[in-house]
């Protein structure tokens, strides 16, 4: 069975040793009680998932892109480029696949200390199809995984918190609305290179809600919830994260069930560009 919650567990105990192997002195610093954003920064993501069938992959989906964030007039602009999208089934062939809406848009947003992300807004013509197709919320969604929501107290080593984040793109023909509820845990420093990092170990559950119709605005189902489980590593110096990984698993669709798949499960990792990290990631491909 594909991620396992032992297999999940494991992988993201390996990443953090593996990291902290290249030198694992440990900090008394305290946990890190706000980010500094600078006017510019981008994270390069990457993202694999795999379908599965009596132990074995049926369809695997490997998608890599970078997220550039840009400071202007008191708000930051976001976007994608260099986004790749493939599917394999083993023994065939690679193919590539097209672009969804959210990879080509920009996005107005205002980033907090804290974490948290606001106002977002489209930075497109609402007429125009693309637009009026495309998920605002998935944003947010996804610089949750790399900026974890801080403390607005400051948390005792080993201390844990909670943070819920609410969206709702129903309106729209893809959307749906639910929740991401995260806990957090400060788990220890370490330092790498000479360079001291917080690690803040993380866990979330998130739940949908979508259109029993969705050409009516009445009956909304819930979808199975996604539970993930990551860690992120927060440069004390620049007081910004810099790696994220997190790894979870999806309940298989009853039309892939028919098709012998019995489990899927997914991994991802993030990385401020210019850093060690990068350096040492940018040339390796994920599925390794």
């Amino acid at each position: 069975m594909i991620l396992s919650r032992l297999r999940i567990a494991l992988f993201m105990v390996a990443a953090a040793a593996a990291l902290a192997a290249c030198g694992n002195h440990t900090a008394r610093a305290p946990n890190p009680t706000g980010y500094e954003w600078p006017d510019s920064f981008a994270y390069r993501i990457d993202y694999v998932s795999d379908v599965q069938g009596n132990g074995r992959t049926l369809l695997r989906f490997v998608e890599s892109k970078r997220l550039n964030v840009f400071l202007r007039d008191q708000q930051y602009l976001a976007w994608h480029d260099s986004v790749l999208k493939t599917s394999h089934i083993p023994g065939g062939l690679l193919s590539a696949l097209p672009h969804s809406p959210e990879d080509t848009l920009v996005y107005y947003l205002r980033l907090g200390r804290y974490g948290d992300v606001t106002d977002v807004q489209l930075g497109c013509d609402p007429a125009v199809p693309q637009c009026a197709d495309a998920l605002p919320s998935l944003i947010r969604l996804e610089l949750r995984k790399i900026l974890p929501r801080l403390s607005v107290w400051a948390a005792p080593r080993g201390g844990w918190w909670v943070d819920t984040l609410f969206w709702d793109d129903a309106p729209r023909p893809r959307g749906a609305r639910g929740t991401v509820v995260t806990t957090y845990t400060a788990a220890r420093d370490t330092t790498i290179a000479g360079r001291g990092y917080w690690m803040v170990g993380w866990t979330s559950v998130r739940q949908a809600f979508r259109r029993a119709d969705p050409r009516g605005p009445a009956g909304m189902l819930a979808e199975t919830p996604v539970r993930e489980t990551g860690v992120t590593f927060v440069d004390k110096r620049r007081l910004l994260p810099v790696y994220s990984t997190w790894a979870g698993a999806v309940t298989i669709p009853e039309q892939l069930r028919a098709l012998g798949a019995t489990a899927e499960g997914f991994r991802g990792r993030a990385y401020l560009v210019g850093t060690r990290f990068d350096s040492v990631f940018a040339q390796e491909g994920i599925e390794r």
